[in-house]
């Protein structure tokens, strides 16, 4: 009669069989199987990894034609894993949406994991930006995002290349109005009386030029480091016009800029190529920090508009964002819409 070690050398020949039958011969298949296990186990046949796209949870992403030019933006809509209050969600429309939609989401994402009184409120996050897979189109987001004028003059740029198509900022907004706000809206819940606008740089310039003209738009607007400086700081005067006219605003405005947005310091050159002269001109002349601050306190003076600004020590034009997006969620969607510092105009 068999003993029961007899059997279980039976069993581990017949399992040597069966995977020298199922693992490919030769040096490849050596290479791919698993090191042997605890004496008397055999090796396993090696299991191909199943890889997947990574996705943001609760996500989705529409390309839009415009009906004015045709021309095909991606839009990215985000809705919070909370339900809606009976008015709806509040909206965050942002721009350079392949660039920072992700950002937006998590920040919203963590602030939602310990959720506290006094927190940041859900909202949907809607990024507007192009069928690219980098992060920006700037010849695109230079004409969409910069206001008209009968003139442009425009400085070197610091590349030294000619500059795009500019001044397509109100046709942009007719976009948005008449055709991302209805989407989002035929999707999700949300209050049209909470619709919070947030750009960067020439986003910000766009975001200031919406407040200044077509303020009834939305009721927050978030401006990083935005270039005032476009166009011989053409909203300088829109805003003049508007502080002028003595009427009320009932919005809220977030003005942020990095520190060192007005540093000019020589350093190697860019990536782009700029020259670091040239770079330090640039910077000179384009005043970030003083420019957003004065603008600050020129427009503390509108009759109901709330205005904040802040400045983040140590930051530059690009690092600045991450803090410039965290801060300006919270103004908008949080409780208290004061911000650490006066809006001032600089001494």
């Amino acid at each position: 009669m068999p003993t029961f070690g007899h059997a279980m050398a039976r069993r581990a020949a017949v399992a040597t069989f069966l995977a020298a039958a199922i693992l490919p011969t030769g040096p490849a298949s050596a290479d791919r199987a698993a090191p042997a296990g605890a004496p008397g186990t055999t090796a396993t046949p090696f299991i191909e990894p199943v890889t997947m796209p990574v996705t943001i949870p609760r996500a989705e992403q529409v390309d839009l034609v415009s009906d004015q030019s045709g021309a095909v933006y991606r839009v990215f809509i985000w809705r919070p894993a909370t339900p809606p209050p009976p008015e709806g969600y509040p909206v965050v429309t942002v721009l350079d949406g392949n660039a920072v939609f992700g950002m937006a989401t998590d920040i919203m994402g963590f602030a939602g994991l310990r959720p506290r009184a006094g927190g940041i409120e859900p909202a949907v996050i809607v990024g507007i930006g192009y069928p690219i897979d980098r992060p920006m189109d700037l010849e695109r987001r230079s004409y969409d995002l910069t206001p008209p004028a009968a003139t442009m003059n425009l400085p070197p740029r610091p590349n030294g290349r000619p500059w795009p198509e500019v001044g397509g900022a109100d046709a942009f907004l007719d976009f948005i109005e008449d055709q991302v706000k209805p989407l989002v809206a035929a999707r999700l819940p949300v209050d049209p009386a909470r619709q919070v606008l947030m750009g960067h740089s020439f986003g910000g310039l766009f975001t200031l030029h919406v407040l200044l003209t077509r303020p009834g738009a939305f009721s927050v607007y978030l401006a990083g480091s935005p270039s005032i400086w476009f166009n011989d700081r053409h909203v300088d005067g829109e805003a003049d016009a508007l502080v002028a006219s003595g009427r009320g605003v009932n919005a809220r405005l977030f003005l942020a800029v990095g520190g060192d947005e007005q540093r000019a310091e020589p350093g190697p050159a860019t990536a782009g190529g700029m020259d670091p002269k040239e770079r330090q001109r640039w910077k000179r002349q384009n005043r970030m920090v003083d420019n957003t601050r004065e603008m600050a306190a020129r427009l503390s003076a509108v009759p109901g508009l709330t205005v904040a600004f802040q400045e983040f020590a140590g930051e530059d034009h690009g690092s600045v964002v991450p803090a410039f997006m965290s801060r300006a969620l919270r103004f908008a969607l949080g409780p208290d819409p004061a911000a650490p510092e006066p809006a001032t105009a600089p001494k």
